[in-house]
Order: structure tokens, then C-alpha cells, then sequence
């Protein structure tokens, strides 16, 4: 179930001026830097929490529709794009929203049918059914306050080639996405 960036986020959680205040620098000479770290920390950010922080749009591949839900693997999914699928034929075709509908409030997000209707029928190859989402908390204000204090304390110890203090991580904590199985 690999999951695809499609629309990558359009903002960063954190601002190079917040980082640039934060590390004390005055100057331009490492705005650079800073524009290529503050991505690379909040995709690490993304990674270690199982969340998307900034809406953008991903795609679920999958082989074959399941028996009942479909787990998006992430939280708050804001909308389903389209569900496409390769019918028996082989020829793709979009789902009717009218099947499915967006749960939203579970966590991980999930695909519901709705009632008295069932998945449509795949051909058997790789790849048969993808699923496409818009996923994330939002804009930078919606993201929480102690993620951003990570990815600029992420940012501060990267700009100084030094390794956080072990407490940083404790940050994430509380919007780590838990699994029961």
C-alpha cells in the first residue's frame, strides 16, 4: 500500500524568519541552507508522527479493493479526489461518490461504503485500485504548537551540526499516530 505525493504542501509549518530568530542569525548567509533544512525536518516530522502536517494531496495504490474499509494509514484526511480502479477489462474507471463515503473522525482515516453498496469487482493485476486524498491538518496555523517548536529545534541543531538534546523529541509525543492492532 505505498502511498504517492501527488500536490506536495504549498507552505512549510515554520518560517526561515521563526528558525533565523531562534538560531540568533541576523544575516542572509544561510537562508539557503535553511530552505533546504526546514522540508527535509518536517518530512522527518511527518515520518516520526504517521501524519501529514500541511494539506497536500496523496495516492493510496492498492490491488484490490478490500472486503470492507479501506485504511487510509493516515489521519486527517480532509477529502477523497477519486477512486479510480481497472474494472474486469482492464479499463480504468472512476467510482461514483455515491458508494463511498470519507471517515474522517477515525484515526487512521478510513473509506466507508455506504449502505447496501459493495466494492466493484478488479482485475487481478498490481496496482488495480487507487485511492486519492487531500491529508493534513491544514495551513501552518493549524499545525500544533509543539511540532513546530521541534522542526525549529531540529532546524537550530542541524544549521550548528550538533544533535538535539534527547528531551526535544518528547515534543512529538502527544500527535504521534498509535496503532492497536
Amino acid at each position: 500500500m505505498p502511498l504517492i505525493l501527488i500536490t506536495a504542501p504549498a507552505t512549510e509549518p515554520v518560517t526561515s524568519a521563526e528558525v533565523k530568530s531562534s538560531a540568533r542569525i541576523d544575516g542572509a548567509e544561510f537562508d539557503t541552507q535553511i530552505a533546504i533544512i526546514i522540508p527535509a525536518i518536517r518530512a522527518a516530522a511527518e515520518q516520526d508522527l504517521g501524519r501529514r502536517l500541511i494539506t497536500q494531496t496523496v495516492e493510496m495504490v492498492l490491488d484490490e479493493f478490500p472486503s470492507e474499509e479501506i485504511d487510509l494509514i493516515l489521519p486527517d484526511a480532509q477529502s477523497i479526489t477519486s477512486i479510480k480502479y481497472l474494472d474486469d477489462s482492464g479499463v480504468e474507471q472512476t467510482l461514483d461518490g455515491s458508494v463511498y463515503a470519507l471517515d474522517a473522525d477515525s484515526t487512521p482515516s478510513r473509506v466507508l461504503l455506504k449502505y447496501g453498496q459493495a466494492w466493484p469487482s478488479t482485475q487481478e493485476v498490481p496496482n488495480a485500485v487507487r485511492v486519492r486524498f487531500v491529508v493534513g491538518y491544514g495551513d501552518a496555523a493549524a499545525v500544533p504548537s509543539n511540532v513546530k517548536l521541534w522542526i525549529i529545534a531540529q532546524c537550530c541543531a542541524a544549521l550548528d551540526n550538533q544533535v538535539p538534546l534527547p528531551w526535544i523529541d518528547r515534543l512529538l509525543d502527544a500527535d504521534r499516530v498509535h496503532y492497536c492492532g
